[in-house]
């Protein structure tokens, strides 16, 4: 997992967006969507439970987000996620100043999910790890270990 710009981030779903964006949909109709790392909770074993309320955004990215969100629960799209992490600037600490947090941005393609609950203001994502890609990425770091201990 690699840290990302989010539109690299985007990209690296084979989907355009805006230079703000938090969401897009994919050709095969798969929503993208870009979520904060404090919304998410473990739901239950193998289950990570996003939730965010968009109460009182109303800028255009918000209504995009919006419209994904109800063509992802009505059509049962599924669910790809960038996960925003805020970075604190370091420069800010020492001189005691509060800058904007600036975010780092990971495409996680080992997580699929759906829309589990949406009512145009708050929405709920339940995510599960792809097994194929994480059986995948084990074998590749022992790999990796391999050709280093030679």
């Amino acid at each position: 997992m690699h840290e990302l710009k989010l539109m690299d981030a985007f990209a690296s779903y084979s989907v355009r967006a805006t230079r703000h964006a938090r969401s897009a949909m994919t050709l095969n109709g798969e929503l993208v969507i870009s979520c904060r790392y404090g919304g998410f909770k473990k739901a239950r074993v193998e289950t990570l439970k996003y939730e965010e309320d968009l109460s009182g955004q109303t800028d255009e990215d918000a209504k995009a987000l919006r419209g994904h969100l109800a063509e992802a629960i009505s059509n049962e799209c599924e669910v790809r996620v960038i996960v925003a992490v805020e970075a604190s600037d370091p420069k800010a600490d020492s001189a005691g100043m509060a800058l904007p947090a600036r975010a780092r941005y990971y495409a996680r393609k080992d997580l699929l999910g759906r829309v589990s609950f949406f009512d145009g203001e708050r929405f709920v994502l339940e995510f599960h790890r792809i097994q194929a890609l994480v059986e995948e990425e084990r074998l590749s770091k022992g790999a990796l270990a391999t050709r280093r201990m030679s």
